[in-house]
């Protein structure tokens, strides 16, 4: 039984040895598979580099030739393509804000009363817990402008309100 083993796999890996096609084209596949879930390029260069390795075998080339295209192609596209295609993928002005940079400025509606402690605010349909920056209560209910924010709370200050009757300006709850 063990040199019937032993014979299977002989035969097994002079099949692999002679269609190494298959593993390079299989090794391409999954790369580019990995690739749309990390999204990061390193595997679509690993993918060029069995890509590369596939064309070799295809050509009849010897599987040290094969594996010394993967390592360069892959080595290569790493060092020189990677970093370019990244560049250009995040491409967009210096100053573009993106999620949390974007608040400041923006209007919250105050959803309990927010002292210097203490309180919620809705941004977007999104709440956040906050405080008051100049320390004095806004009232649940008020608008109120995002000055900053301070890791996961709003730093908020109520903005004026008309009193359309008197015509005078005022803050929220008569301050």
């Amino acid at each position: 039984m063990g040199a019937g083993r032993s014979r299977r796999e002989a035969t097994m890996l002079e099949w692999v040895g002679d269609n190494l096609w298959a593993l390079w084209l299989a090794l391409a596949v999954v790369f580019a598979v990995v690739e749309v879930f990390v999204l990061d390029l390193v595997f679509l260069m690993l993918a060029a580099g069995a890509a590369a390795a596939l064309a070799a075998a295809l050509a009849g080339g010897e599987t040290w030739l094969q594996i010394t295209l993967f390592s360069a192609v892959s080595l290569l596209m790493l060092a020189a393509v990677r970093p370019t295609a990244l560049r250009h993928l995040r491409k967009g002005p210096p100053d573009q804000l993106t999620n949390v940079d974007t608040l400041p400025g923006r209007t919250a509606i105050v959803l309990e009363d927010t002292g210097a402690t203490a309180g919620l605010a809705k941004v977007d349909g999104e709440t956040w817990t906050a405080r008051s920056a100049t320390g004095a209560v806004i009232p649940a209910g008020a608008e109120a402008e995002v000055d900053r924010v301070e890791g996961a709370t709003l730093v908020i200050h109520p903005r004026p309100v008309i009193d359309w009757e008197s015509g005078a300006p005022g803050l929220p709850g008569g301050a």
